[in-house]
Parts: C-alpha cells; structure tokens; sequence
C-alpha cells in the first residue's frame, strides 16, 4: 500500500471512530508501528490531525 493510501485509510478510520490505536493500525494495514507513526506524524505536520 503506498503512502497516500495509507493516509487516507486512517483519516477514514479516525473519521469513522473518532479515534484509532496504533496497534490497530498496525494490524489493519499490515505495516510496522514505526511507519504508523511516521504516518501520523506526516498527517500532523500537514494540519490534517
């Protein structure tokens, strides 16, 4: 899954639930809880969290 679709999983998800857990991300999409949290981290510094 490339990065943008990653992005706009978990603002779907954070939109659906209002919040997610790292962990749950991990699972969902499969991927290391370091490039989730590069992720949000991403989605912070564009003001999108």
């Amino acid at each position: 899954m490339l990065k943008k679709e990653r992005h706009d999983f978990i603002m779907r998800q954070i939109n659906l639930h209002n919040r997610v857990l790292t962990s749950d991300l991990v699972q969902l999409l499969n991927v290391s809880e370091d490039t989730i949290r590069r992720d949000l981290q991403e989605l912070v510094d564009e003001d999108l969290l």
